[in-house]
Parts: structure tokens; C-alpha cells; sequence
């Protein structure tokens, strides 16, 4: 039942409504704050092409080291609560098995299982059939639509009895401004805006996956290149992609299809292809920033 409104409650603008927007509202609204969302876009037909958010995978795969604790909980806690969220039909999220090849260990140690085996489900070290994959691994993963668990976060927010506003800020203060004829101003301000930082701390390399959705959809991709936030879709890129994912996963044809079909340069004309999409993955230098601005009460929760 939707929570009762109360002047007395905190009062909170979270900035921005992508999934991590989205989701920092639903919980702050949950846990007795008076929350609003300031975007200038909502989740929708034609959701805005520069949410990062509608261009995910998506799947659950942690990217963190063995040495980074706080990342480990961040992306174990992740994987539970989307696994959870599997239950719901409303959710876009279903749970898949998934299969990573390595060309290294990624526990960094010769016959150690990394250390997300001991989160996941069904974890099994499987023969890999690559050779320039020796290493190779099977488990249960969440896949998420995220046009549609983007619609189910904010419907649940708004059932929560949380508010959105849409307007486009030129600065984040000016989140405050909101409240109207409230007799209490804004004292947090959550910023989650973050997809346009300018530098990505992974490391530069390829990422390849076949991500089967609950639409029907299959995503194929990708790449996983440090300092680059250009939006153009590049049809050498696209190309390449296919072409080592027809090599390596060549059921992703046709069954049936001859060595020499695979093997034409003609990637495109094999693929019913929906959309092409440039999504820039939320990383950073340092990891994951949550910092509290206590002179200017703002508490910044930047993912980027």
C-alpha cells in the first residue's frame, strides 16, 4: 500500500532516472524518506537516447577484482536482489545459465575458482572447447529488459508514494527548488547523473556476449574500451563483433548452416538485426564513488 505522506518526513530530489536513479528513489521512499525524481526523461516508448540504462546487456557479471571488499558486497548483493526480483513476472528480469570463456584466470591463481563462484548459482568450471578460451565457466544468471524493469522501478516507486518532476537541470542544486510552497526546503540531494564522466577505470579489451532477453530479443556484443564516449554507431565495430561471435559461438546461426556461410564477410545480411546501440558501461577510477557533501547538504552518489 503506498506510503502516507508526512511533512515531517526527510526530503529528498534524486537526479536522474536511469536504473541507478530509479532504484535510489525506490529505496529511500521505502525506508521513510519523501522522495521526488528530477529528470528530463522517464522511462517510456522512445525512453531518451541518452539514458545509458536502455542500452544495457543485460545481465548480471561481475566486473570487480579479488581485492576490491566493497565492490565484491555492492555486486553480490546486486546478483541476490535480482535473483529475487526473477520471481516477479512484472520485473523484465528472468534467470538464464550463462557460460564464460576466460583467455586468463580470473582469480589470478592456477586452479582457484574466482570469488564470485561462491555467490552465483549451479557455479561449475566446464571444458572449454576454445582453444584460445582454455578456461571456462557455467552458472545461473539474472538477464534483464530493461524497457520493462525500468517501467516496473518506477511503477513501484510511484506506489511507494513517491513523486517525479521532469525538468532539465543546468546544476544539480537547483534540485532544491522543487519543494514550492513546502514550508522545508531540500536538504539531501542524490545525484545520479553520472553517465557522462569522462574517464573509465577498466581496463581496455574486448567483452563478447550473447544475452537472450525475456522480449524475445538477443543482444549481442560487445567491446570494453577505456576513455571513449562517443554515441556513434561504428559498422567496423559492429562487424568485428559478429564475426568473433559467429567463430566462437557459431550456433548463433542457423543450425544447419555450411562452413562456408559462416565464413562469408557478409556478416549483416545473417542477422535479423532490430537496433544498433552505443552504451557506455558505468566504471570509474578508484571504484564506485559514494560521498557525502556535508557543507552544501548534498549527499552525491556518482556510479562513474
Amino acid at each position: 500500500m503506498p506510503s502516507q505522506r508526512n511533512q515531517a518526513r526527510p526530503l529528498v530530489a534524486v537526479v536522474g532516472a536511469g536504473v541507478t536513479g530509479l532504484t535510489t528513489a525506490l529505496l529511500l521512499q521505502c525506508n521513510g524518506y519523501d522522495v521526488t525524481i528530477i529528470a528530463s526523461e522517464f522511462p517510456k516508448d522512445g525512453y531518451h537516447p541518452e539514458y545509458t540504462s536502455t542500452k544495457a546487456g543485460a545481465h548480471w557479471r561481475t566486473l570487480c577484482g579479488e581485492d576490491d571488499t566493497r565492490a565484491k558486497e555492492y555486486d553480490s548483493l546486486t546478483y541476490k536482489t535480482f535473483y529475487e526480483l526473477a520471481e516477479n513476472p512484472n520485473s523484465g528480469i528472468k534467470v538464464r545459465d550463462a557460460i564464460d570463456y576466460y583467455d586468463f584466470n580470473p582469480s589470478g591463481q592456477e586452479g582457484r575458482a574466482p570469488w564470485w563462484s561462491k555467490v552465483v548459482h549451479d557455479f561449475k568450471v566446464i571444458d572449454s572447447t576454445t582453444p584460445n578460451f582454455p578456461i571456462a565457466y557455467s552458472y545461473k544468471t539474472p538477464v534483464v529488459t530493461p524497457s520493462i524493469y525500468l517501467n516496473f522501478l518506477l511503477q513501484e516507486f510511484k506506489k511507494a508514494g513517491g513523486r517525479i518532476q521532469q525538468r532539465t537541470l543546468t546544476h544539480v542544486a537547483e534540485a532544491a527548488h522543487w519543494v514550492g510552497t513546502r514550508p522545508s526546503p531540500v536538504k539531501i540531494i542524490v545525484n545520479c547523473t553520472g553517465y557522462r564522466a569522462r574517464y573509465l577505470g577498466a581496463k581496455t579489451g574486448p567483452i563478447m556476449y550473447v544475452i537472450p532477453r525475456s522480449n524475445g530479443e538477443v543482444v549481442l556484443g560487445g567491446s570494453h574500451e577505456a576513455y571513449q564516449n562517443d554515441p556513434t554507431v561504428s559498422a567496423t565495430k559492429t562487424t568485428h563483433i559478429l564475426k568473433t561471435i559467429v567463430e566462437r559461438y557459431p550456433k548463433i546461426l542457423t543450425p544447419g548452416t555450411s562452413a562456408a556461410y559462416a565464413a562469408s564477410p557478409d556478416l549483416l545480411s545473417k542477422f535479423d538485426i532490430v537496433d544498433q546501440r552505443v552504451g557506455f558501461r558505468p566504471s570509474r577510477i578508484g571504484g564506485v564513488r559514494v560521498d557525502v557533501e556535508h557543507g552544501r547538504k548534498f549527499i552525491f552518489h556518482e556510479l562513474h
